[in-house]
């Protein structure tokens, strides 16, 4: 067996810890070719994690890992060592690689002056036998259907994998795989093979392809109808003689906070513009908050300028920095009893006015294109449109959209994401992006995105058993801190004492759910009247959306248990989910420094689901303390610590 070995070993770090050195092992990405086929293999403080796995693209039907060498490698300034790797027919292809302490990331630049077909992808992850394995079951753009399994690494052969997957290696190393940067290029999944391997490739929605419709939602037959590893065509970005895909992310920890606290993603992301954004994610414009919405709310007005203002008001009241006027807005000229002849802009301006009077800030939906079946739908698809409605929504004051129903994560619709941000960002306008794909990383290239929908949230609630299947909400939420937000915020639009509150969870796992499900634009989905009352109104209040510390407790099992202590200057929060089993035990306070504390504490009542209780204690912390907690299945637990 002839073996050409030229091996990525970005080694040892040396590391200053105080007065002393500390030697810190980096994680090692070794590429090698063995009879003519393109392999890597990956090593975590000395041991493997991934075994020799194959590299490689299937480009206008030829498999670019196979009968290669290694002709060169050189390593860059970024830390980036880059392979030129020869096929026997004279191409040339590059993959470039970077190793960091907590994971490897590589990605394929191709050389093109014009279209290129790809038809699959054979980039692959194998793992060692008795890895456990945590992922959902279908495309993030079909978010309503995010049923979360729990297997053993041998038994996914055929499944679909949506990235983030997390696995945990029999030795206890837990490890996510992800992508990054995706720009001018389809979005990917992962699929099952044997071997105890997963394998990057493409999906398509059925619909699409057989309406020719490129975008949006299709018609309701082929919601969840994917087709795997559909040909589709790719020329070079902006005028460049290459293809460069997404960074493929591998993710590595010997815990759950470590693996929660990966930064792979932000170092691989391209930096943002500085024509559109001076100041980066500090940009003046950009402020995220706390929103409020009214499509979960109850009653007959919900979509009224006259209830709208009524959620104004009391976002005024709970101190919340802005309003989202959802799906029915455009129809206002039609559907408002006082329309009086005024267009859906005067009335919008109108609100925008009220609760910019009240320190309130308005943002509008839209979707993306024309629903199949719906006669009113305008979209963004049209350039003229979008142009038109940017400029409308700056003009009167809106500050922010939330743009739905793209339902695919192909290049057309990877492009017009990408121009929606450029265009809005012109127009100094936030947006979050609904039933879409999972955070690539272009929420750091384009920072007024502020978050993506791409989850089973509480919209879905009373769909269980129809058309929103999925597994039960206790285990769903205790899974979702270490799978799905691993890619960045989600839009789960958190917090409902009402319909949308699932009976299997009680109140106060709900309000613990804004502390663990965070995001920069936080919408919240309960009733107005339901948080004005709610007797823990003060973590509505004062619930941060950017913090700037975050810590799993060692207590927390995926899909068991979610504990996240997160602090925002010298206060810390502790937000506990707990899963189907009651738990009666004890949490880890070893993430607060030694001292006194004042407790404010929001907990479940006995047995009953609807009822927090708010009570506050005095607590002195040292080394080791423990914090007895008792919880429900699907029960919650919050805490305010402040040092006194």
């Amino acid at each position: 067996m002839k073996i050409n070995r030229l091996a990525a070993r970005l080694c040892v770090a040396l590391l200053a810890s105080g007065p002393g050195l500390v030697w810190a092992q980096q994680a090692e990405m070794n590429l090698k070719v063995t009879d003519g086929r393109l392999t890597y293999d990956v090593e975590y403080q000395g041991k493997t994690v991934i075994s020799a796995s194959p590299l490689g693209l299937n480009v206008d039907r030829q498999m670019l890992g196979e009968e290669v060498r290694i002709a060169a490698n050189a390593p860059a300034g970024d830390g980036t060592v880059t392979y030129t790797i020869e096929r026997a027919d004279g191409q040339t292809y590059y993959v470039d690689t970077r190793a960091f302490d907590n994971g490897v990331a590589l990605r394929y630049r191709i050389s093109a002056d014009g279209p290129r077909c790809i038809y699959s992808e054979q980039t692959s992850y194998i793992f060692p036998a008795g890895t456990h394995v945590w992922y959902a079951s279908g495309p993030f753009q079909y978010g309503w259907i995010q049923a979360y399994q729990d297997r053993g690494i041998e038994t996914v052969n055929g499944e679909l994998l949506a990235p983030p997957a997390t696995f945990r290696l029999p030795d206890g190393t837990y490890a996510a795989i992800t992508e990054a940067n995706l720009f001018h290029y389809h979005g990917a999944v992962l699929f099952g093979r044997e071997g105890n391997r997963v394998q990057w490739g493409y999906v398509e929605n059925k619909g699409h392809l057989e309406t020719g419709i490129v975008t949006g939602l299709p018609p309701t037959k082929y919601w969840h109808e994917e087709v795997r590893d559909w040909p589709w065509i790719v020329t070079p970005r902006d005028g460049a003689d290459q293809i460069v895909t997404p960074w493929r992310i591998l993710m590595l920890a010997d815990n759950l906070n470590g693996l929660v606290n990966n930064d792979i993603i932000a170092q691989v992301s391209d930096r943002p513009d500085p024509k559109l954004f001076p100041d980066g994610a500090d940009t003046e414009w950009i402020r995220p908050g706390r929103s409020v919405f009214t499509w979960l709310t109850e009653g007959p007005d919900r979509l009224s300028v006259a209830n709208h203002k009524k959620y104004v008001d009391g976002a005024a009241e709970l101190g919340l920095q802005s309003v989202v006027v959802d799906d029915g807005w455009e129809l206002w000229a039609k559907t408002e009893k006082e329309a009086n002849g005024r267009s859906k802009w005067e009335m919008m301006k109108e609100l925008v006015d009220y609760a910019a009077a009240k320190g309130v800030d308005i943002w509008v939906w839209r979707s993306s294109s024309p629903r199949s079946g719906n006669t009113t739908d305008i979209g963004l698809v049209d350039a003229e449109e979008r142009a038109n409605f940017m400029k409308k929504c700056h003009e009167i004051g809106v500050k922010g959209l939330k743009i739905d129903f793209f339902h695919t994560e192909n290049l057309f619709t990877v492009d017009l994401m990408e121009t929606i941000l450029k265009e809005a960002a012109a127009n100094q306008l936030m947006v979050i992006f609904h039933g879409v794909n999972k955070l690539t990383g272009d929420n750091f290239t384009y920072p007024n995105l502020l978050a993506k929908e791409a989850v089973r949230g509480l919209e879905t609630v009373g769909g269980e058993n129809s058309w929103a299947p999925g597994p039960p909400w206790p285990y769903h939420n205790t899974v979702l801190p270490f799978t799905r937000w691993l890619a960045g915020p989600a839009d789960y639009t958190p917090l409902n004492f009402r319909q949308f509150c699932p009976p299997s969870i009680s109140f106060t796992h709900q309000l613990a759910s804004i502390y663990m499900f965070t995001s920069p634009m936080l919408i919240l989905a309960a009733d107005m009247e339901d948080m004005l009352a709610c007797p823990g109104r003060q973590f509505i209040e004062e619930v941060p959306v950017v913090w700037d510390e975050s810590r799993v407790l060692d207590e927390s099992r995926i899909g068991e248990l979610a504990a996240i202590a997160r602090r925002k200057g010298d206060v810390w929060y502790l937000a506990v989910l707990n899963g189907e089993q009651a738990f009666d035990g004890e949490l880890s306070l070893d993430f607060l420094p030694a001292g006194n504390y004042r407790m404010t504490v929001a907990s479940d009542e006995g047995e009953n689901y609807k009822k927090i209780v708010m009570s506050t204690d005095k607590i002195r912390v040292k080394t080791g303390r423990k914090l007895p907690v008792k919880l429900l299945s699907g029960g919650g637990y919050l805490v305010k610590f402040e040092k006194m």
